[in-house]
C-alpha cells in the first residue's frame, strides 16, 4: 500500500518526530484532522487546548482517550456542537480514506456493495497488516438491495462521524440516501445500529 508522503512537506520536524510514533490508521486520522482544521495555528491551538503537544497517538486506550479529548476540544474551539463537528469531518476525511484503500474495493461495488463489505474486506485488512489496530466492529446486513443495516461498537463512540462517512461515501456513489439510527451508544444502547436507505424516487 502506498501513502502520498507530500503532505507532510509544510510540517515542522516536531510534528515529523510526532508522525513517527503514529500507527498507520491513526496517522491517516492524524492528518486529515489537521487538514481539516484549515491552517497550522488552528491545530496548534487544537492539540495545545487539549493538553496534546506532548503526548502520542497510540493504538488501545490511550489513543482512544486523546482522540475523545482532541474532538471534544476542536469542536468547542470551532463552536459547533461535537456531533456536527464529527458529522463534518466524517464527510472531509470520506474521499480520502476511500481512495487510501482502494485496493480492496471493487470496482463493481455499488454504495450498497461498499457498506456491506466494509468490515469484511477494509477493517479485517487493516487489522491483519497493522498488528494493535482497533478499528470499529461493524456487522452489516443487506436488508434489501436499497437498504444496509450497520451495526456499529467503538470505544469512541463517534457514531456522528460513521454517519459523516456515509453520507460522503454516498456522494462519491453518486447516490442519494437516508441515514436512520435506531440504537445509539451515546443514549445507553450496546451498540448503534445505522439504517442506510436509497431515496428510490430521487434515482434518475
Amino acid at each position: 500500500m502506498r501513502f502520498n508522503r507530500k503532505i507532510l512537506n509544510n510540517h515542522d520536524r516536531h510534528l515529523l518526530i510526532f508522525l513517527n510514533q503514529v500507527h498507520l490508521l491513526h496517522w491517516l486520522i492524524f492528518i486529515n484532522l489537521q487538514l481539516f482544521a484549515g491552517s497550522k495555528e488552528k491545530w496548534q491551538e487544537w492539540i495545545a487546548k487539549a493538553n496534546l503537544l506532548e503526548t502520542s497517538f497510540y493504538v488501545g486506550d490511550t489513543s482512544n482517550l486523546d482522540a475523545k479529548q482532541l474532538f471534544s476540544t476542536a469542536a468547542e474551539l470551532s463552536h459547533k456542537p461535537l456531533d456536527q463537528f464529527l458529522r463534518e469531518f466524517g464527510r472531509f476525511i470520506a474521499p480520502n480514506l476511500i481512495s487510501q484503500f482502494s485496493n480492496y474495493i471493487d470496482k463493481k461495488w455499488d454504495l450498497f456493495d461498499f457498506l456491506e463489505h466494509t468490515e469484511e474486506y477494509i477493517h479485517k485488512e487493516v487489522r491483519n497488516q497493522i498488528p494493535g489496530t482497533n478499528p470499529p466492529v461493524l456487522h452489516s446486513m443487506r436488508l434489501d438491495k436499497d437498504k444496509v443495516s450497520i451495526h456499529y461498537i467503538s470505544h469512541l463512540k463517534i457514531c456522528a462521524f460513521a454517519e459523516g462517512l456515509i453520507e460522503k461515501a454516498a456522494d462519491v456513489y453518486n447516490e442519494k440516501i437516508t441515514i436512520s439510527q435506531p440504537k445509539c451508544m451515546l443514549k445507553g444502547d450496546l451498540e448503534c445500529e445505522i439504517l442506510v436507505t436509497r431515496n428510490i424516487s430521487e434515482v434518475s
